[in-house]
């Protein structure tokens, strides 16, 4: 991307002009403060992304996710974001969830994923081995089935 077309679409507002095309300029800037409130982003409309914390990044891009998603996948949603920050996304996708779309996540963080799951998919050499339920199973069970041993019953 050449420095003049990155400094054109720089701010809050152009993100969400860009994410949500239906909204005319005007509308962007309202729907940009709305996700400023919404998602308690630190900045104004016109504040550049790329010089929000990682923490509004994240939450920004939660306010992009267009509404009424049948299927939410993600990598590490919450990785090197603050407590307050990690969350605060969490609260946003559980209320996605109840609302009814399904979310797929990977993360390295097993407290994060026994925490936040119905399910979990455990994989080893890049092999689908387990299917279990979140709240039936352990850490150390899905460590032993990470690491190629066969499932305790």
């Amino acid at each position: 991307m050449s420095l003049a077309r990155e400094d054109a679409v720089s701010g809050l507002a152009d993100h969400v002009h860009l994410a949500l095309p239906g909204n005319g300029e005007g509308r962007a800037t309202l729907a940009a403060e709305d996700a400023i409130r919404r998602f308690s982003i630190q900045a104004q409309p016109s504040t550049p992304a790329r010089t929000l914390s990682g923490g509004n990044q994240q939450r920004l891009l939660l306010s992009l996710i267009p509404a009424r998603l049948r299927l939410l996948l993600l990598e590490h949603p919450t990785r090197g974001l603050d407590l307050g920050s990690t969350k605060q996304v969490w609260h946003h996708l559980m209320e996605r969830c109840r609302e009814g779309t399904a979310i797929l996540f990977s993360s390295g963080d097993l407290e994060e994923i026994f925490s936040y799951s119905h399910r979990v998919l455990v994989f080893c050499n890049r092999r689908l081995v387990a299917d279990l339920p979140a709240p039936a199973t352990s850490v150390e069970e899905v460590g032993r089935l990470m690491a190629g041993q066969e499932r305790t019953v």
